[in-house]
């Protein structure tokens, strides 16, 4: 049963023009507010331009203002927010494309407070939705269990919405196989020794968290130089993933090339996101068609970059990230 306090703190705002199609798709936004998930924003673009809002900005569950706005102004600020992550969404599309593991279906961020999420609907068009986050220690990598059911959530309106117009899910988060509604065929193997460059003691750590049925690549970078990178990329259990346009050694520079430039994109959404979002990004998810590329903070200056090649082990490979990155944090300290 819907929470009354909920209904009552409802806002909505809707283009001014009349679009077909929009009513479904303002249903399903409106069920993901009042379910009671902790999301307190969702908005809806169409090639950067808002759709529709809802809110519940006036409710409990809705952290501080920021800077004390009043809430006219925290509409504006979140809707203009959404936008731009819209926008950002977009702009990585085509970034990522080169790695030919198809276009970005989600975006993640996560600051110390908040959860931030842009899920692609069908070309064109996003879901962006703000939820607020228990707190956390200060010195604490982030931990993505925090967001799981808000996650979840998004991942669920991402495919409801793409169900509208007949379309598959595109299992964002790797949810659907988390959640034990898809069997993975993906077996464990025969172990094969990583490839490794870098300093070998910080190699050793990133190597021994690759697996199959995880982390398949792994960088660690300080103060803008990269330090070490592992992969089995070369795995037997990987080689669909790969092929003449695509081969083990182009997947490993390209990774190479977008990990090192993965801390001006965390600093970029940071100033996205902050007339909405106070903090800095923790943790930030690029969600593939294939796969999933993550981005941890260790400590400033101080990051990691993993991949994962297979959809179905996304939400495992997240985890393996703050596990790995939890345990580097607390030897350096």
């Amino acid at each position: 049963m819907t929470d009354p306090q909920l209904l009552d703190a409802l806002a909505e705002e809707t283009a001014e023009q009349a679009i077909p199609g929009l009513a479904r798709k303002r249903d399903l936004c409106r069920q993901l507010l009042l379910s009671g998930c902790g999301v307190y924003h969702v908005a809806h673009y169409t090639g950067g331009v808002l759709d529709f809002a809802l809110d519940l900005l006036a409710h409990a569950c809705a952290p501080p203002a920021v800077d004390g706005a009043d809430p006219a102004q925290r509409r504006d600020a979140h809707r203009r927010v959404g936008a731009q992550l819209a926008y950002r969404a977009a702009e990585l599309s085509r970034r990522v494309w080169e790695l030919q593991c198809g276009g970005l279906v989600r975006l993640a961020v996560q600051t110390r407070t908040g959860y931030v999420f842009c899920n692609t609907v069908v070309g064109g068009e996003y879901v962006v939705g703000f939820a607020a986050l228990p707190s956390a220690a200060v010195d604490e990598v982030a931990d993505p269990a925090r967001a799981s059911e808000v996650d979840r959530a998004a991942s669920r309106l991402a495919t409801d919405l793409r169900q509208l117009v007949r379309l598959p899910s595109q299992n964002p988060g790797g949810w659907s196989t988390a959640d034990g509604e898809r069997i993975s065929s993906a077996s464990t193997g025969e172990d094969v020794a990583p490839y490794v460059n870098g300093v070998e003691e910080v190699a050793a750590p990133l190597a021994a968290s690759l697996r199959p049925a995880g982390l398949h690549y792994l960088s660690h970078h300080r103060l803008g130089e990269q330090t070490a990178a592992v992969d089995i990329l070369h795995h037997p259990e990987l080689e669909p993933f790969f092929s003449r346009g695509s081969t083990v050694a182009d997947r490993r520079a390209g990774y190479e090339r977008l990990g090192e430039d993965l801390s001006l994109l965390a600093l970029q959404v940071s100033r996205d996101l902050r007339r909405a979002v106070p903090g800095d990004v923790e943790r930030l998810v690029l969600d593939l068609e294939i796969g999933a590329l993550f981005y941890y903070l260790l400590a400033p200056d101080n990051y990691l970059f993993g991949v994962v090649l297979d959809q179905d082990w996304v939400s495992q490979a997240d985890q393996d990230m703050s596990t790995l990155g939890r345990r580097l944090a607390a030897a350096a300290g």
